[in-house]
């Protein structure tokens, strides 16, 4: 099981109602089947971004643009007796091609090491990644230290948020049941919530559930909390 099966195992467990079996078919839908009869299929519900038309997972370009970043921080070389420098990045979408990001990256770490004796506020990395350089209070190995980071196309509005990245996981485990949704009578769809974290009012659920209208394909679809994965809300009843 990945880490998002693991937290909707427990929830469904929880739930007492019955056992519940991993993959009873093998390694096609359901992900899980509840007292022989109720089949799940289960999915961590992330943020997207558009990719030529098919929606991405925000992670996908998120850990390795991490990776890249430290890399090229880690070629600034030593302090060489000036200070080390925080960098904090952000980062708004599309980006370039990793072998054009990485030159690129190369080339603001190199210009920021020749700028030292009146060091940039910020450098950019075209329209897509925004650097800013702030001293460090000690000496490190290397000149540049990642200090932290912000991604411009996650967040927002929550319930906006929620809604837009629902409809797209919806659509997707439909199109992936569609085949096997003969073998039971009811399917639920439940999804370890990575927008909202579980933290929805009466008045968000409302607004969601009035938003979602009827969601043809399951009887039940569930926002499971990560943090206490006891916890699940059924946004269609």
């Amino acid at each position: 099981m990945n880490d998002s099966e693991t937290t909707v195992c427990e929830y469904l467990k929880s739930l007492r109602i019955g056992s519940v079996r991993y993959e009873p078919d093998g390694n096609v839908p359901p992900d899980f089947l509840v007292d022989g009869r109720v089949a799940v299929e289960a999915r961590r519900l992330n943020e997207h971004e558009e990719v030529n038309g098919i929606p991405r997972g925000l992670e996908v370009t998120a850990k390795p643009l991490h990776r890249a970043m430290v890399k090229a921080l880690r070629a600034s070389g030593p302090p060489d007796g000036h200070r080390s420098w925080y960098v904090h990045y952000t980062v708004r979408r599309p980006l370039p091609t990793w072998k054009d990001l990485a030159k690129s990256l190369g080339n603001v770490v190199q210009e920021f090491r020749e700028r030292l004796d009146d060091p940039p506020a910020e450098l950019r990395v075209g329209r897509a990644i925004r650097l800013r350089f702030l001293p460090a209070g000690r000496t490190y190995d290397t000149l540049l230290v990642l200090g932290g980071s912000a991604d411009h196309d996650s967040g927002g509005f929550v319930v906006a948020e929620l809604l837009r990245n629902l409809k797209i996981c919806i659509a997707e485990k439909n199109r992936k049941v569609a085949p096997v949704r003969h073998k039971y009578g009811e399917w639920w769809l439940a999804l370890e919530d990575r927008v909202a974290y579980g933290a929805l009012d009466r008045g968000d659920v409302r607004e969601v559930r009035e938003a979602l209208g009827h969601v043809p394909g399951f009887v039940k679809v569930l926002l499971v909390s990560p943090i206490d994965p006891t916890r699940g809300i059924d946004i269609l009843a």
